[in-house]
């Protein structure tokens, strides 16, 4: 089983990071392939709205540190997702 964890908090020892990283190590343990990425640390541009993804082609024509993810996302058998609320 392959799992994709996104991690959008700023703080890697925050409490959605610890708790997700519970999860992942759990899964682990249990022979699960488990890819991590953390979005503080890459370097992305948001959506632009030009819909090439749904016209053009099936993934984003966006080529930045994001690009590994999505395909990584659309790959995974789990994928969780970890954010902060302050």
């Amino acid at each position: 089983m392959k799992i994709v964890a996104v991690l959008g908090s700023p703080r890697p020892q925050g409490n959605s990071s610890t708790l997700a990283r519970a999860f992942l190590q759990a899964a682990g343990e249990r022979g699960a392939e488990i890819t991590e990425y953390l979005l503080n640390q890459m370097d992305f541009k948001g959506c632009q709205g030009c819909g090439a993804c749904k016209t053009k082609r099936e993934t984003c024509i966006l080529e930045d540190d994001l690009t590994p993810v999505l395909q990584a996302v659309r790959d995974a058998d789990v994928l969780v997702l970890a954010s902060p609320v302050y």
